[in-house]
């Protein structure tokens, strides 16, 4: 078996394999379980909603200059079939059902001072750009993997609608907090 100095100039060898490879063992955690663990900056939110023909089931928006809101992962699932719409709101005051959001880190009484509306009541905001669509039959989810490519800065608002008239379940996953 051959050997390599382990590059600190002490002499201590480390055991690797015939091409001089080196195999060690690690343990990572992505950008949502670190936020997580820190107990002050992950969060997650569920809506339900009926009667909901083209009108915004959720808007939310971050509402902290010092913190950028980033988002993981959305699911999306409705008892019929239709068009999701994620958009950027672009004017506008939302309104509507307050929704709350919720730490995983249940030791972690730490809040988002963003503001996510839902229940299909959310009026107000203005619809800007189509950022995302995504079409589910009846009685199926979608999940939405963005991978944190999704930021919010401060006052930066997203509006979720849906074109059928059914009851429709939305939850965000994954929305956890940088600083700016």
């Amino acid at each position: 078996m051959a050997q390599i100095q382990d590059g600190t100039g002490k002499g201590t060898l480390a055991r690797v394999d015939e091409e001089f490879r080196l195999y060690t063992n690690a343990i990572s955690e992505g950008p949502l379980e670190h936020a997580s663990a820190l107990g002050d900056a992950a969060y997650f939110s569920s809506t339900f909603a009926t009667g909901t023909t083209d009108v915004e089931v959720i808007s939310l928006k971050n509402g902290e200059s010092s913190k950028i809101l980033v988002i993981t992962r959305i699911l999306l699932g409705a008892s019929v079939a239709g068009v999701w719409t994620l958009i950027e709101v672009t004017s506008g005051t939302a309104a509507g059902t307050t929704l709350t959001y919720q730490n995983p880190n249940l030791d972690s009484g730490v809040a988002h001072s963003g503001t996510f509306f839902g229940n299909a009541a959310v009026t107000g905001s203005l619809a800007g750009n189509n950022l995302i669509l995504a079409v589910t039959p009846a009685n199926t989810t979608a999940n939405i993997f963005l991978e944190g490519s999704l930021q919010l800065a401060n006052n930066d608002e997203i509006a979720i609608t849906f074109s059928a008239d059914g009851t429709v379940y939305i939850t965000v996953i994954g929305l956890w907090e940088i600083p700016v």
